[in-house]
């Protein structure tokens, strides 16, 4: 049998980015918060347009699921930016 020889793993020296920075997060928040608003309005007009009830429901569910979403990704947007605030 070969014998293995043990072979140790350097450490980079670089920090590691476990996490993102307070700025990171309010861009990424706010980048998404924009995409389900325009989904939010989009099927708001789509369910005032549509005629079809079927159409009419599904619209409407998606209203509320999105609306909630936006609503609680706004909620974090703001506790993120008063974090920010009370930082400095």
């Amino acid at each position: 049998m070969v014998k293995k020889k043990k072979v140790s793993k350097k450490k980079s020296s670089s920090k590691s980015t476990k996490g993102l920075n307070n700025q990171k997060k309010l861009e990424m928040v706010f980048r998404r918060l924009v995409f389900f608003l325009i989904f939010f309005i989009l099927f708001l007009v789509l369910g005032f347009v549509t005629s079809n009830e079927l159409w009419s429901n599904f619209f409407g569910i998606a209203k509320l699921i999105f609306g909630f979403i936006s609503v609680a990704l706004l909620i974090v947007l703001l506790i993120l930016w008063f974090l920010k605030i009370m930082k400095k």
